[in-house]
């Protein structure tokens, strides 16, 4: 059995969507490039904000940098309060903790970011590490996570991520970390595009994952 859970924040615990578009199209717009649908977001969201920003509009270095950077200042003023979390997500903590799990969130979002939200959803207790960027940082998911293992006194094969993305399944495999897919978020658009990488298990709501990862 595991003895850590560790989480992805967007498309995972939360849904962000509604503020990263708002911050996201506001910045573009003021720069002449035209507004992305919602849909446009898979496989966005959850990567660094740099790489999304070339991947969407194909900025140049300049651009990027100045796009990341009035975005973040209009994430910290409100799209850090547009977003909702998952239905069920409470009781999969919850029941994981009951299950002498210990958890911990590895997101590339800023820690002031993560924590604030994590604090709003009021669930910042239940959380035995967050882990995330800070200023002047370019920590990749695979160095967070094997910071959460170390912060907790935990072996990588002691330890499975949860996550949407196919930035999180390579990352989690590089470090021998097992990794559950989930569905429900912005990376993977359905079972088989998820069992391209190293999967095992795959849930399709967040009810289904703490009886996946008993399993493991």
């Amino acid at each position: 059995m595991k003895r850590l859970v560790i989480f992805g924040f967007d498309g995972t615990l939360a849904d962000t969507s509604p503020g990263i578009l708002y911050c996201l199209n506001t910045t573009v717009a003021s720069m002449g490039y035209a507004p992305v649908k919602h849909d446009e977001l898979y496989g966005i969201i959850g990567i660094p904000l740099k790489q999304g920003l070339k991947k969407l509009f194909n900025m140049n270095e300049d651009e990027i940098e100045y796009a990341a950077n009035n975005y973040s200042k209009l994430y910290s003023q409100k799209g850090k309060e547009m977003f909702t979390v998952y239905d069920g997500m409470a009781d999969v903590l919850k029941e994981l903790k009951k299950n002498k799990m210990m958890l911990a969130v590895a997101t590339q979002k800023h820690i002031m970011f993560a924590s604030d939200m994590l604090e709003t959803y009021e669930s910042g207790d239940i959380f035995d590490a967050v882990c995330a960027t800070d200023v002047d940082t370019n920590l990749t998911k695979s160095d967070l996570l094997l910071q959460a293992c170390e912060r907790l006194g935990v072996s990588v094969e002691e330890s499975v991520l949860i996550g949407d993305s196919y930035i999180e399944a390579q990352e989690a495999e590089k470090i021998g970390m097992d990794f559950v897919a989930v569905l429900y978020g912005w990376g993977f658009k359905c079972k088989e595009d998820a069992e391209k990488f190293n999967c095992s298990a795959c849930v399709s709501s967040a009810s289904e994952i703490t009886s996946k990862v008993l399993t493991l």
